[in-house]
């Protein structure tokens, strides 16, 4: 037979979304986990990602145009702070707060290129960010020149260390769409070879 949700119940649910497992919950309420799934969709907390304010690794990195492993990097090796938290019922999920990556940004500027950033994606989005979005496109016009075997190696080996295509870009003394446009070819390359194999 099924049971009312009592207000205590619904609080509890909103109070812990995302912070303990589905599963956890479940068990607390004495409920079984799809019935603890079905209420939240009816009250609207069914995509507990979104009802932090926070964005994913993943939407991260869309959003800034750079690969996930990139924002990982920066996670890991670069101070930006994250969080984890337990969405559904197992999956967990790093969280990055917009204001802690702004502010990590400012502190890290030539680990980005704000250029490939569209105005005002990640609210709230700081005066600051207009004018090295204007500077970055000034760098990305320089002439072309062919890659080296050396630089493609250089390329393959400073992106696995968690380097952004910027900090790469820089490195090689090249353009950041440069970069990144090579990086996609070998890339896609390498999948051809092993599909071939």
């Amino acid at each position: 037979m099924r049971r009312n949700w009592t207000l205590d119940e619904i609080n509890f649910l909103e109070e812990n979304v995302g912070h303990i497992k589905i599963s956890s919950i479940a068990q607390k309420l004495n409920r079984s986990e799809q019935a603890v799934i079905l209420k939240l969709n009816r009250i609207g907390l069914s995509n507990t990602k979104e009802q932090f304010g926070q964005l994913t690794v993943g939407e991260l990195s869309r959003l800034i145009k750079v690969e996930r492993k990139t924002v990982c990097g920066w996670i890991k090796n670069y101070g930006l702070k994250s969080i984890k938290k337990t969405t559904r019922a197992t999956k967990k999920f790093s969280f990055v707060d917009p204001k802690d990556f702004w502010k990590w940004a400012e502190e890290n500027r030539e680990r980005l290129d704000f250029s490939r950033i569209d105005p005002h994606t990640i609210p709230p989005e700081p005066d600051w960010v207009k004018h090295e979005r204007v500077q970055d496109s000034k760098v990305e016009q320089q002439n072309y020149k062919s890659w080296t075997i050396k630089e493609e190696r250089e390329l393959r080996d400073l992106i696995s260390m968690g380097m952004s295509f910027k900090e790469v870009a820089k490195s090689l003394n090249r353009t950041n769409s440069s970069v990144e446009r090579k990086y996609h070819r070998m890339k896609s390359s390498l999948k051809l070879v092993q599909n071939i194999n």
